[in-house]
């Protein structure tokens, strides 16, 4: 029956997936069935397709239809996360507030953490006035004509001087979604508790001095400038100095938003400390990508410098689902055997700031290296490209021109033929490589649709999702020290939202054969034999046709080859470092 559909119709066909998506969190494998029937005409013949880059990109009616698909997807995510019964982590309290009846429901965490019952009057609310005068003003607009956007606000109980983020939106249910209006406002609580870990976390992330660091655990404490610098014998000046350059390190516009970033980054550091009634999961330790370089432009860079701080420079260029991430004893090794791994997250990745213009994506890309190098080192590099940073990888090293010792290729990828490669891949890669390269706004839809589905779920189901046709990656996620990468991997991907994975992907799926022509240096290939997204001996052909060195294959290796068999992921990097 599908294959008689013409063209247009299978478009209409995933865009009514799309639209049940919101409604229907099972759905995403309709949606992904629907998607993969509109980029190929055939079911069997994965090479068969009706794409143009004019068709859909310029299209008006199907950019409004994305739009609206996706302010769907936000509202309705709004109302799963908000809502008392539907809420999934006990580490929110959650509050729902109607401003026509003045009454405030809350869930469980809300009951203990106010000390009071719900609903309740909102003029009963356990808060300081001057808070719950906020949130009413927050909800009468939140019910406006006009719209509103998610707000950021700090909220303090009458018996608790502790100021606690709350993030604040639309309370959207069912019926409002279909176009009757906003009820309320939905109210989401952190509440963390901040230790010495967590507060040596930010001090390192945001590069500050011990003073400093007394007075952002002051602010997170609630204090204000005031109160703080009679706490600390010091000049409110002083103190509003010191602030200002807690700021500027952070790359922070005001303190509401450096409070947000140093809360993401406690729960990150310390995700336990948030629910002290659930037991602590230990995780395994992590070199994350704590530094911030800030471009005379403005655009803040993140970055990370892992092993031995005087060793022989390492230029990491991160793939997508581990990222610029390493386990604990491989940075050992690094440190033991004198070399420096240096790891920028790219634009939109991580916390590294989004370009200015996404068409200039390749280019930032680039400039970012080429700026934040010299503040690290002037020797020469080897470049490693990891998975799909290679085509990235590959113009870093033209531009870097002698200042590129050579470079060592890590299950990365090679141009795509269409015809040849996609019926290997499964059916998010080739929908995902189609996608980017034909109709990338659709794209970013549904793997905006993708991320809100499979979060619901949790990391753990997005990761095997990811990889469910890789038997190898599904049975080395059971190594917690291979898993915990991931899992830091899939959010630093996701952090920022879909386009840096659409721009991303362009980068990788074009045809960047020219770019690696350009290379005059050394260049060293170690691929996994079972690698899910390009298969071996395609990467043999490509690279032999290209007068390259032998593949080092590794057997048993999938895409987490480089953490499941780190020895020999170590032995080549440290041999390129000394050739």
């Amino acid at each position: 029956m599908q294959e008689t559909l013409s063209h247009s119709d299978r478009l209409l066909n995933l865009l009514d997936k799309a639209y049940d998506a919101p409604f229907r969190p099972d759905s995403f494998h309709d949606l992904m069935e629907a998607a993969h029937d509109f980029y190929f005409i055939k079911p069997d013949d994965f090479s068969a397709h009706a794409l143009t880059a004019a068709d859909y990109e310029n299209n008006e009616t199907i950019s409004s239809h994305l739009a609206r698909i996706e302010r769907l997807l936000d509202e309705r995510e709004l109302e799963n996360r908000s809502h008392p019964s539907n809420i999934a982590s006990p580490a929110l309290s959650t509050l729902l507030i109607d401003p026509a009846t003045g009454m405030v429901e809350g869930n469980a965490r809300a009951k203990d953490f106010f000390g009071q019952d719900f609903p309740v009057p909102i003029r009963k609310l356990n808060l300081e006035p001057a808070c719950r005068a906020e949130l009413q003003k927050l909800a009468k607009g939140a019910v406006a004509t006009g719209g509103f956007n998610n707000q950021i606000c700090l909220i303090r109980r009458k018996d608790d001087a502790a100021a606690h983020l709350a993030k604040c939106g639309k309370w959207v249910s069912a019926e409002a979604a279909r176009g009757t209006g906003s009820r309320g406002l939905a109210v989401s609580i952190v509440h963390f508790e901040w230790t010495v870990e967590a507060l040596e976390f930010c001090q390192s992330m945001f590069d500050l001095s011990v003073s400093e660091t007394h007075v952002l655990a002051a602010l997170l404490n609630g204090m204000s400038q005031t109160e703080i610098a009679e706490a600390r014998c010091r000049s409110v000046e002083t103190i509003k100095t010191q602030s200002k350059a807690i700021l500027r390190k952070s790359g922070c516009r005001k303190i509401t938003d450096l409070l947000v970033l140093a809360t993401t980054y406690g729960l990150l550091v310390d995700p336990g400390k948030s629910q002290p009634a659930s037991p602590r999961v230990e995780t395994a330790a992590i070199a994350r990508p704590d530094r911030t370089f800030i471009r005379p432009d403005g655009r803040r860079i993140s970055y990370g410098v892992f092993g031995d701080p005087a060793g022989k420079p390492v230029l990491f260029i991160h793939g997508l689902v581990q990222g610029p991430f390493f386990p604990a004893d491989m940075i050992e090794a690094f440190r033991r055997d004198g070399i420096q791994i240096i790891a920028p997250s790219r634009p939109s990745f991580g916390l590294t700031d989004a370009p200015q213009n996404w068409d200039d994506f390749n280019q930032v890309v680039i400039d970012d290296v080429m700026l934040l190098l010299p503040q690290i080192t002037r020797e020469p590099v080897t470049v490693v490209a990891h998975q799909g940073g290679v085509s990235h990888a590959c113009r870093i090293a033209h531009a870097l021109g002698s200042q590129t010792r050579n470079m060592v290729m890590v299950s990365a990828g090679i141009p795509i033929d269409e015809k040849k490669h996609l019926p290997h891949m499964s059916m998010q890669t080739r929908i995902a490589a189609l996608g980017v390269k034909y109709t990338p706004r659709i794209l970013e839809t549904m793997i905006h649709i993708g991320i809100v589905n499979w979060l619901r779920k949790g990391l753990k189901p997005y990761a095997e999702h990811l990889f469910s046709n890789s038997p190898v990656d599904l049975a080395h996620f059971e190594d917690p020290r291979i898993y915990a990468i991931c899992e830091a991997g899939i959010l630093h991907m996701i952090e920022q939202g879909a386009k840096a994975i659409i721009y991303d992907g362009k980068a990788a799926m074009a045809d960047w054969e020219a770019d690696y022509l350009r290379l005059t240096c050394p260049i060293t290939w170690l691929h996994g034999a079972q690698d899910p997204i390009i298969r071996a001996d395609f990467l043999e052909e490509f690279v032999a046709s290209h007068g390259g060195a032998p593949v080092e294959l590794v057997e048993n290796g999938g895409n987490t080859m480089h953490l499941s068999h780190s020895d020999i992921f170590h032995r080549v990097i440290a041999e390129a470092v000394a050739g």
